[in-house]
């Protein structure tokens, strides 16, 4: 049978049961007070008539049971105040010993990260000189003798290909997703709208050959670094680029709605859209929603993990809105940066 659980007394309870006893014996003293006002007749009749004196006769006894209350209650105040003391000593030893753990965990988790960085830098030299010799010279034997192959060799021949660029896309995108935590935050202030230009410079190749038309409404400026601001851009749109759908024509508007000192932009499109059950997992790293058919979505899953870490680091959130076969909309929330352009204005004139 579990107990119940008495908020009074269990305040000053440390587990010991000596606050149970200090409160009991409380109870005990006002018990002993008021019946100590009961005897001493001379007291009651003094509350009654609002004065007087009694006679000392008549208040001799209540008066020395007063005293030896009094004398009691002092003696539980001090037991009361000792008791405080040894529970705040005893919070403040399980205080430390919680921070030396949280310090503990927290020097295991950047050792963590840091071998988790060593390993994308290996990722990044080390396998990508393999990689790359695996490509070129399965190249070179496939265009070797083409005459003397037949189509069942040069099919092995282009899944040893496939497989070897993929694995290299894959390293790429490890070595990019670790790398965000790299990079300092700067706490400057940038144009949406400019990084948007950029982003959509380095994708107007790619925009050209899908036949994607791009809206772009007007972009306030945030507090975001311009690089990060470009590369969260340039996943977005290369994402809506890469899994549009075939029987329409790809269309992206990129939009942005205030909320307070907050900035929501969106990036719309009219592709594939993604199932409700599995958007909760979109911004995991080598996640892909449609498989891994590179005829229907190419792609590694590396964008959108990307996209979540530069957005978090900068102190905003992602979140994503789909139907299925209907088109998909990806967001991110940033700090609008008009108050820190105010305030270098100021202090520049200053």
């Amino acid at each position: 049978m579990v107990p119940r659980h008495n908020p009074i007394i269990g305040r000053f309870d440390d587990g010991s049961g000596f606050g149970r006893l200090s409160a009991l014996v409380g109870v005990l003293l006002v018990a002993l007070f008021w019946l100590g006002l009961g005897i001493d007749t001379g007291i009651e009749r003094q509350f009654a008539t609002g004065g007087g004196m009694a006679p000392v006769e008549s208040g001799r006894g209540g008066n020395v049971l007063l005293a030896t209350i009094l004398v009691i209650g002092m003696g539980v105040m001090l037991l009361l105040l000792v008791q405080a003391v040894y529970w705040q000593r005893r919070t403040a030893a399980r205080l430390r010993l919680r921070e030396a753990e949280l310090t503990e965990q927290r020097d295991r988790l950047r050792r963590y990260v840091a071998d988790l960085e060593r390993i994308a830098d290996v990722a990044a030299h080390d396998l990508q000189e393999p990689l790359r010799r695996m490509v070129s010279y399965s190249q070179l034997l496939a265009t070797h003798d083409a005459a003397g192959c037949d189509d069942e060799v040069r099919d092995y021949v282009g899944h040893v290909v496939d497989g070897a660029r993929r694995m290299r896309a894959l390293v790429s995108g490890l070595r990019e997703f670790v790398s965000v935590d790299s990079i300092p935050r700067t706490g400057e202030v940038c144009s949406a709208w400019v990084a948007m230009g950029v982003a959509r410079q380095r994708l107007a190749e790619r925009l050209t050959e899908a036949g994607a038309t791009l809206v772009v409404d007007p972009l306030p400026e945030v507090e975001a670094d311009q690089a990060s601001l470009i590369e969260i851009f340039v996943q977005l749109l290369d994402n809506a680029v890469r899994y549009r759908s075939a029987s329409r024509r790809p269309v992206i508007h990129v939009s942005v709605v205030r909320d307070g000192d907050m900035a929501r932009i969106k990036v719309c499109d009219n592709g594939m859209g993604i199932d409700s059950a599995r958007m909760v997992r979109m911004f995991e790293i080598f996640y892909r929603p449609h498989g891994g058919d590179e005829g229907v979505a190419p792609g590694i899953g590396t964008g959108l993990a990307v996209v979540r870490r530069l957005v978090e680091r900068l102190g905003g959130q992602v979140w994503v809105e789909s139907e299925d076969g209907a088109g998909s909309s990806f967001g991110f929330s940033l700090r609008l940066g008009g108050r820190l352009s105010a305030r270098r204005e100021e202090m520049t004139a200053a």
